[in-house]
């Protein structure tokens, strides 16, 4: 249970971010007490800048198609994810390896289905996810809003700044975020609700890559940071509903998710 509880989790976590519009800090070097005046005053207005960068570029998957990625390690084991989405399709579709256990996801508009054949206790074949049936609460139905499991993790930065050319860096909340649960931020406390993180952006103010500094949270349990990178913007994606026989997912399953 532990274990499934962990990928749905992950699910939430798949694509933190995307990441700025091309904009770079304007401030220039000067001399003297009048420079450093000056550097001093323009400093909340270049935050305020990268943050509004942040928040304008959270909404840029929703607007193309394109491919992802996400490696975690995890003591002697990890997760990776791949995967695709169209954004405005409001469609994705993932494959995920959580601790050596794959599972697919495949999400169109409000409709979700999830193979897990090699997770135990999981039924064998696709099963359609009655997301009306799932908790206020549920991970899935969080992430639902957000295709490319961004736009709701980066509504949580702060302290976003520009970090050199084409780089930003920030923290974010995840005791807001799609993943979280009241048990996780019990156990990991308020180091949860800062959680630093760093992007690199091309020069279409797209999100190429990101690192978040999931180690931090638990340093002794083996956890490394999350790497996310996005690629194949505008590219054909192909993501159609699962064939074959379907079921419906049991009870038991809608309650971890």
């Amino acid at each position: 249970m532990k274990t499934r509880r962990f990928g749905v989790a992950a699910v939430g976590l798949i694509a933190l971010a995307a990441l700025a519009t091309g904009c770079k800090s304007t401030a220039q070097p000067g001399a003297g007490a009048s420079a450093s005046t000056s550097a001093a005053a323009s400093a909340p207005a270049q935050q305020a800048a990268a943050a509004d960068a942040l928040a304008a570029a959270a909404g840029k998957l929703k607007e193309t198609t394109a491919k992802m990625s996400v490696t975690m390690s995890a003591g002697v084991a990890g997760m990776t994810v791949t995967g695709q989405l169209d954004g405005p399709g409001r469609k994705s579709a993932s494959v995920m390896d959580v601790m050596g256990m794959k599972m697919e996801f495949v999400s169109i508009a409000d409709e979700v289905w999830l193979k897990a054949a090699a997770v135990p206790g999981m039924p064998k074949g696709w099963m359609h996810i009655d997301t009306a049936k799932l908790g206020p609460q549920s991970s899935l139905r969080k992430s639902l809003e957000d295709p490319s499991y961004s736009s709701k993790m980066l509504a949580t930065a702060t302290q976003v700044q520009w970090d050199g050319t084409g780089k930003v860096k920030g923290v974010l909340d995840l005791s807001q975020g799609p993943s979280a649960n009241a048990a996780m931020v019990a156990k990991l406390g308020d180091k949860v609700k800062a959680v630093p993180f760093t992007a690199t952006i091309d020069d279409q103010g797209r999100l190429t890559s990101m690192t978040v500094a999931t180690a931090e949270l638990s340093p002794t349990a083996g956890v490394g940071d999350m790497k996310i990178a996005y690629s194949d913007f505008g590219a054909p994606v192909t993501v159609e509903k699962p064939t074959g026989e379907i079921v419906e997912a049991p009870a038991a399953v809608l309650a971890l998710l």
